[in-house]
């Protein structure tokens, strides 16, 4: 049996050079084009989300509530990643595409932070600050009821997103709609 001081020199004189030579490449282990054992991944049917709010959710009541209020044709799973963080998976391109122009959602009055997963993202390390709300322009005199008026409202708001179809149908409206992406970590304008 070794001695204490034996082993607490062996301790001692460990360093992080011993074990840095080599490492696991994940590349290498790609079978007929498709990576042994992982599945087929497509981010484009992925959304990362969490919730304005320092309390806590009730995750099994959010997600029942949140798939009957989406009822996407081919289904959604959720599953929670972290205290406030939350993945939902769809299986259909044409359901995400509707959460996402739905958006903002909110449960119990808290609104929920959407955005699409893109290839390589780290699931914990997404931004999670950028919020879409439709903003309505009242009081705009008619001459600048224009596509380009639209856009540099909403870059002078957030960052533009689109501008509703309705807009221009019709002989006056009395305010145009917006969509616009806004930091939450900046004070709004």
């Amino acid at each position: 049996m070794a001695s204490t001081s034996s082993i607490i020199n062996a301790m001692n004189n460990i360093t992080l050079d011993d074990e840095e030579d080599g490492g696991l490449a994940l590349e290498e282990i790609v079978v007929d084009g498709e990576i042994d054992g992982f599945q087929d991944f497509d981010a484009n049917l992925y959304l990362i989300g969490r919730f304005i709010t320092e309390g806590v959710v009730d995750f099994p009541a959010m997600r029942q509530t949140l798939a009957a209020l989406w009822h996407p044709g081919k289904g959604v799973y959720i599953k929670k990643i972290d205290t406030n963080l939350y993945l939902f998976q769809f299986h259909h391109k044409i359901d995400i595409k509707r959460v996402c122009s739905g958006s903002p959602w909110f449960y119990n009055r808290k609104a929920l932070i959407i955005t699409r997963m893109k290839e390589g993202d780290i699931l914990r390390g997404v931004n999670l600050n950028n919020l879409e709300l439709w903003v309505q322009i009242h009081d705009l005199h008619v001459g600048f009821m224009t596509e380009k008026v639209i856009q540099e409202v909403g870059n002078y708001v957030g960052d533009y997103v689109e501008s509703c179809q309705h807009n221009f149908k019709g002989v006056c409206r009395e305010y145009l709609r917006l969509r616009v992406a806004v930091d939450l970590s900046k004070p709004l304008k």
